[in-house]
């Protein structure tokens, strides 16, 4: 009896790249590493099924950690705003340009988060240096209640 079906595997799935493509194993690469190993198995000498389980396991914790850092990039870069920033952007020379601001926004797109800062995007990977910003407020700007004045 032939099982030629198997060897003509098509996923019927949608081909959508993913945000981490190229970065990360997806469940899908599990389930193709799945139809390679049982499609060509020796018949005499079988895999045990307890393996499957035991890869199946560790695939999902190797994927539900990688999920974890990119949650966790996410949430440091948004707790990023507001607060003054120093970037490392090399040039064309070779050299670094430190460039300095504070952080107006976060960009989560495509997988990876962005700071921006001035109006121009840096990738998380890129910053140096976070501080609270030197803030001060000119003496114009209190409310009457809190201004104190002289008589």
């Amino acid at each position: 009896m032939s099982i030629d079906s198997i060897s003509n595997y098509q996923p019927t799935t949608s081909s959508t790249t993913s945000s981490n493509a190229g970065n990360s194993l997806q469940m899908e690469d599990f389930f193709k590493l799945l139809v390679a190993q049982l499609s060509n198995q020796d018949m005499n000498n079988t895999m045990d099924d307890t393996q499957f389980i035991s890869q199946m396991a560790q695939f999902s914790m190797v994927q539900a950690l990688s999920d974890l850092s990119q949650v966790s990039a996410t949430a440091y870069s948004v707790s990023l705003i507001g607060k003054e920033a120093t970037i490392a952007q090399s040039k064309e020379d070779g050299t670094l340009e430190n460039i300095r601001g504070i952080v107006e926004g976060v960009t989560l797109y495509n997988g990876s988060a962005e700071i921006i800062i001035e109006g121009n995007r840096y990738p998380l990977s890129s910053v140096m240096l976070v501080k609270e910003p030197n803030i001060i407020i000119p003496q114009g700007s209190l409310t009457p209640d809190e201004e104190t004045t002289e008589e």
